[in-house]
């Protein structure tokens, strides 16, 4: 009895370890581990990619400024708060002169309970020249995949957002002013969620300054190309390369765009693998934050 229960020990002690290594990342759960190195017993899953991001029409004195570049946060009972104030602490350490998102702050919150949390983690970033979002399917609520929503939670989000000083663009365009001279965001809405019209978000944007779009899925890319986006930036995919296709019959797809930099027409596209996992035990993809210096 004493020889198994010894064994038996062991046994505990060997997939506590195994745990705090690196495997709940796998399940989709989100620890402090993730991004915590200074214990020694876990590796840092987040990976910060540096990109040269280079815009035409690019005024001198806004070469070398830095866009720091997060998605997908997906506050939830899998993504704990814990982990996300880690991201947020290291967004913090990258010298941000601006910080943009790409939606999906929640998962499925039927009752607001992570969208008020999602609010105060976002309300901590800090950058020179300000932080702005777009939104995802997933911050429509779960009637998004059904093509409807609830405005009363949209609006709760939109309106956190605003109120800790993050500027949501739903459709809409901003000119940001930086050493006097300036540059556009334009901010889509979800396409799954019915939400999305360039003509409205462009309709202020003149050509003789860079455009960057943020938009959440970046098959949306695509549809972008009669509009004035020198970049666009978005998320949604984890950086898995498949998707699952309703019509005909369920089958995987590969994706047009999963990770990473790419040419659509005479634009940039780049897709950021977003820092809530989901589907980690079956696609190995990195939790990442971007940094863009603009060349």
């Amino acid at each position: 009895m004493k020889a198994w229960s010894k064994l038996k020990q062991r046994k505990l002690t060997k997939w506590n370890r195994y745990l705090k290594g690196a495997s709940l990342g796998n399940l989709g759960f989100c620890t402090s581990w993730a991004v915590d190195h200074n214990h020694g017993t876990a590796p840092e899953w987040i990976e910060v990619v540096e990109v040269d991001l280079h815009l035409p029409k690019l005024a001198d004195a806004l070469g070398g400024k830095r866009i720091v570049h997060i998605s997908d946060l997906h506050c939830s009972r899998t993504v704990s708060s814990k982990y996300l104030i880690h991201c947020i602490e290291r967004v913090n350490l990258l010298d941000a002169d601006i910080v943009v998102m790409t939606g999906d702050f929640v998962t499925h919150d039927i009752y607001g309970k992570f969208r008020d949390k999602v609010t105060k983690l976002v309300g901590k970033i800090q950058s020179r020249h300000g932080t702005f979002a777009c939104l995802g399917n997933h911050d429509y609520g779960i009637g998004s995949v059904f093509g409807s929503y609830r405005n009363d939670l949209l609006s709760r989000l939109i309106d956190g957002f605003e109120a800790c000083g993050v500027k949501m663009l739903r459709n809409e365009s901003t000119a940001i002013e930086i050493d006097g001279k300036s540059l556009w965001l334009a901010g889509l809405g979800d396409i799954w969620a019915k939400d999305f019209y360039p003509e409205k978000a462009f309709e202020n944007v003149t050509t003789d300054l860079p455009v960057i779009a943020l938009t959440h899925n970046p098959d949306t890319a695509i549809h972008l190309k009669a509009f004035p986006a020198d970049v666009c930036l978005s998320g949604h995919t984890h950086g898995v390369q498949t998707r699952l296709e309703p019509s005909p019959g369920w089958k995987m797809k590969k994706r047009n765009f999963h990770a990473g930099l790419y040419e659509v027409g005479k634009a940039k596209l780049y897709v950021n693998r977003g820092l809530g996992r989901l589907g980690r035990f079956l696609h190995n993809a990195r939790p990442e934050i971007t940094v863009f210096t603009l060349k």
